[in-house]
């Protein structure tokens, strides 16, 4: 176990089947302009070379390779957390990759705010096939401060951006290994609700999107950060009195994103149900209206095939 902090930073990396990614990944922390790093690389079941790939840095990096049976990414970083002995928790995925000045520039943050409970960085998007976006300012709103009302609104806080200090996130009561989705939305809720947030405008992180992620399903993701907003306001009985329209725009907002995801995978009960849902709270939203609307044309597109296809069994 860690006695006192001595390092400045850990980087936290939970790892599942990354043969073919770690090595980018671990790359990109030895690059760092911050040398006072250890790295506590949490191996989650890997069936792989993951391993074996991450063991060619153990000369260039301080690194710490942990194996158990896959739990799930929540476990692995707890574990991770658990085992650190920097002042301050990063996190990076498998998958994605540090720019150089990443922890150096977090680490100032926290050290000249020490009243923030975490900081995290714009990103860029990216796939095997080149960039997808070069700003999360393409599709959401991240910004810094007293965050948590824009933040039950959507989660624009992507883990592989964040870093903390060891201590907060421990007081927070790090994350929730009962999820294997959206675990980490509601760590940043608990302390969104507690400190204040940093943010750092340039993306210092490229997150990696591809095919088989636990996120790539938009419905079950969708499903599942309802769920932890339905949770938080069951929590905090009190700051859901006194922010009753907060609440409803929070859930009635994470109801239209289940509608649409339902809605794209051809589920139109499921979509009616949850858009109707949301206008219920929220009558106002366009975005609901607009997913609603375009659930009447489809319903009306089939429709129409269905009586054409009729007439011609009659004909």
């Amino acid at each position: 176990m860690p006695g006192e902090p001595c390092r400045r930073v850990t980087v936290v990396i939970p790892a599942y089947n990354a043969e073919s990614y770690i090595g980018a990944a671990l790359g990109s922390i030895a690059a760092q302009t911050l040398r006072d790093v250890e790295v506590v690389l949490v191996d989650d079941g890997s069936s792989d070379g993951t391993i074996k790939e991450a063991e060619r840095f153990v000369d260039v990096l301080d690194l710490k390779i942990i194996r158990q049976a896959n739990t799930g990414p929540a476990a692995a970083r707890n574990r991770g957390i658990g085992q650190a002995r920097g002042r301050f928790c990063a996190f990076l995925d498998a998958d994605d990759i540090m720019l150089p000045e990443r922890l150096q520039e977090q680490a100032a943050v926290l050290e000249a705010k020490p009243d923030l409970g975490l900081v995290y960085s714009d990103l860029m998007t990216f796939a095997e096939a080149g960039v997808i976006h070069r700003t999360r300012r393409a599709f959401s709103d991240p910004c810094g401060g007293a965050i948590l009302d824009r933040l039950l609104l959507d989660n624009f806080i992507t883990t592989s951006t964040v870093m903390a200090p060891t201590e907060r996130l421990r007081a927070a009561g790090c994350f929730n290994e009962r999820r294997r989705i959206s675990e980490d939305f509601e760590l940043w809720l608990r302390m969104a609700a507690r400190w204040e947030v940093g943010f750092i405008e340039r993306p210092l992180v490229r997150y990696r999107r591809r095919p088989g992620s636990l996120s790539g399903d938009k419905l079950v993701a969708g499903l599942a950060a309802l769920e932890v907003v339905e949770a938080f306001w069951l929590e905090h009985i009190e700051y859901r009195r006194s922010h009753l329209g907060v609440c409803r725009k929070s859930l009635a907002r994470h109801m239209s994103v289940v509608g649409a995801a339902a809605l794209s995978q051809g589920k139109r009960g499921t979509a009616l149900s949850y858009l109707l849902r949301a206008l219920a709270r929220e009558p106002g939203n366009l975005n609901t209206w607009k997913r609603l609307v375009k659930l009447s044309l489809v319903a009306g597109h089939r429709a129409k095939s269905g009586l054409a296809a009729d007439s011609k069994e009659i004909a």
